[in-house]
């Protein structure tokens, strides 16, 4: 399965970088969380869940491997409080916040008490946002080619860990 969107962004004749890319989504991560937490303060810092990593995309750009930056789960410190506020006001706050992003909600399900919303934007940029007893945030940025000149910590706004990303290889 590829992670490229509909509209593909390898037809184009350059493609993001791997600096971009984790700069982007740590700034994604960011808007989302920040939004969710102006909204309700009460749920505490986010912090890593599970850990950010790089993957293969499923496609290449000029027979290089293109990865996907999936970054950390972030999980509020502490549980949604639904007298402050309830799911739809948290994913209104995370709507708002992403109209200056690009990004706009294409799914919204809930499922045994647990609410999922998705944003993505025509690049193929897709935000999570999971609400249950805590909330959750996570990304996964569109394709990039690996190989830094200059590595972030790490995209995720409380963590100090960072992935390591070797350079692109040809595709056999």
């Amino acid at each position: 399965m590829s992670a490229l969107p509909a509209e593909d962004p390898m037809d184009h004749d350059s493609i993001a970088s791997q600096d971009k890319t984790h700069l982007q989504i740590r700034d994604l991560l960011a808007v989302a969380t920040g939004a969710l937490l102006y909204e309700q303060p009460s749920l505490g810092l986010f912090e890593d869940h599970r850990p950010q990593r790089d993957r293969p995309s499923g496609d290449a750009w000029n027979g290089l491997e293109t990865m996907c930056h999936v970054s950390a789960l972030l999980v509020a410190q502490n549980a949604l409080d639904l007298s402050a506020a309830d799911a739809d006001q948290l994913l209104g706050a995370v709507d708002t916040a992403l109209e200056q992003q690009r990004m706009t909600r294409t799914e919204d399900h809930t499922d045994s008490g647990v609410r999922t919303a998705t944003w993505r934007d025509r690049t193929g940029v897709r935000l999570d946002v999971v609400i249950g007893v805590r909330v959750a945030v996570r990304a996964i940025s569109m394709p990039f080619l690996p190989g830094s000149m200059q590595p972030l910590a790490t995209t995720s706004p409380s963590s100090p860990i960072s992935p390591l990303t070797p350079p692109p290889r040809p595709l056999h």
